[in-house]
């Protein structure tokens, strides 16, 4: 005797537990969302009814009673709400319906709706199959009419708000990937900008040292390795953190100390409670570039540059601090127009709006000091090695889809 197939609904091997198996069901969050909408729509119905029926018993036919008026207010326009909402939802969801469509489906549901009302009120009021009167039916379908041209309205322009919302939402997606692309493409152009001319002052001076000073060319082909490998890190990622930064300005300035020699001195400090906050890249390398460029390499006597990060209540302290020759002389000749700090107020007034600011200060008695500040907002609070609450710092872009997002990313290495 064979044994009887059982179903086992955890192992489908049927066509129909297959089919079962592959169905599912939307999240929650949507189901109610759906729920409170059509039970919006329902409200809003019941009210239009409701005030159908005031107009019919205190006005139009004073003879009838208000609740003999609003059970057929109510069974007629319920009746034909289900006849209309059902295939609109089914053809067009909440799209905008057809034009053409839609008035045939309205007309369908007078047709149907207002008798299947008029028998469903009849039910209710327990008044058995009484003939219709003309006049009465006659005004039903008059009243119906209104109702459903109100109501086919209602669910057009409705849905053609909907569709509008759709369209400026992907309007706005389509902006900000367009302000992304202008970031990106404003910070390649400062890379293109700033690494030829540093690269080839770097690669003359490891020439003239390779004959001279084989051991200090090695150093400087060690350091222009590392500060090479640490921008390829910064170009390929649309996100930074102050360390990474810092580690890049460190490596550049290695390479700059070796060319400069005894003329050029460098400092750099960085909080260790803001080294992962995360910035744009690229941003603070321009005002190193300048003070260098301008500032440093024009004066005999050289000078010391002094870079700091830091934070100020809810602000991000930026400085660049240089002791050259200050804004008393001209920068040596060819040495660029001070780009990059039109780079640096571009991308900040895109990424921060008016909440960031850049301000250049001469310093006493020769230099020149830069200073940006960021905006900053703080999410909720962590924990320090002691328990005690730390909170966690963020810079508070104006525009989070042209941010740079925090992403995980190999450490640069300098």
């Amino acid at each position: 005797m064979r044994d009887r197939p059982r179903f086992d609904p955890a192992t489908p091997s049927s066509k129909i537990g297959r089919m079962l198996a592959n169905v599912s069901l939307p999240p929650l969050a949507e189901c109610l969302r759906i729920a409170m909408r059509g039970l919006r729509a329902f409200a809003w119905i019941v009210a239009i009814n409701t005030g159908i029926a005031a107009v019919l018993a205190f006005g139009i036919k004073p003879d009838d009673t208000f609740w003999h008026d609003l059970v057929y207010s109510q069974a007629i326009g319920l009746s034909m709400w289900l006849l209309i909402d059902i295939p609109r939802h089914l053809l067009w969801g909440n799209g905008p319906p057809s034009r053409r469509v839609l008035p045939w489906i309205v007309v369908a549901a007078v047709l149907i709706g207002v008798p299947f009302g008029q028998w469903v009120a009849r039910r209710i009021l327990c008044t058995g199959d009484q003939p219709w009167r003309a006049d009465s039916l006659r005004m039903s379908f008059i009243i119906a009419m209104l109702a459903a041209l109100g109501a086919t309205y209602f669910y057009w322009s409705r849905g053609k708000l909907a569709t509008l919302q759709r369209q400026a939402a992907l309007d706005a997606l389509e902006r900000e990937e367009a302000e992304k692309q202008v970031v990106r493409a404003q910070l390649m152009a400062l890379q293109a900008q700033i690494e030829p001319h540093f690269l080839f002052n770097a690669l003359a001076h490891v020439d003239v040292l390779v004959a001279r000073d084989p051991a200090g060319a090695r150093r400087l082909l060690q350091h222009l390795i590392g500060f090479l490998r640490t921008s390829l890190a910064h170009a390929r990622a649309e996100q930074c953190t102050l360390e990474q930064e810092f580690a890049l300005l460190r490596a550049y300035l290695d390479i700059q100390a070796l060319r400069f020699g005894a003329r050029l001195r460098f400092s750099l400090a960085l909080d260790d409670t803001i080294a992962g906050l995360v910035v744009p890249p690229m941003l603070i390398q321009p005002l190193v570039e300048n003070a260098v460029v301008h500032g440093i390499e024009p004066s005999r006597e050289g000078g010391t540059i002094a870079l700091s990060a830091r934070r100020e209540g809810d602000r991000l302290r930026l400085e660049v601090r240089d002791t050259g020759i200050g804004f008393g002389r001209d920068a040596a000749p060819g040495k660029g127009s001070g780009m990059g700090l039109t780079h640096v107020r571009e991308r900040l007034a895109r990424l921060f709006d008016a909440d960031a600011r850049l301000t250049i200060a001469e310093t006493m008695p020769h230099g020149v000091t830069v200073t940006v500040e960021l905006p900053l907002a703080h999410d909720a609070a962590g924990a320090d090695a002691s328990g005690a609450a730390v909170p966690q710092w963020r810079c508070r872009f104006s525009r989070p889809a042209v941010a740079p997002a925090l992403a995980p990313r190999a450490p640069a290495g300098t």
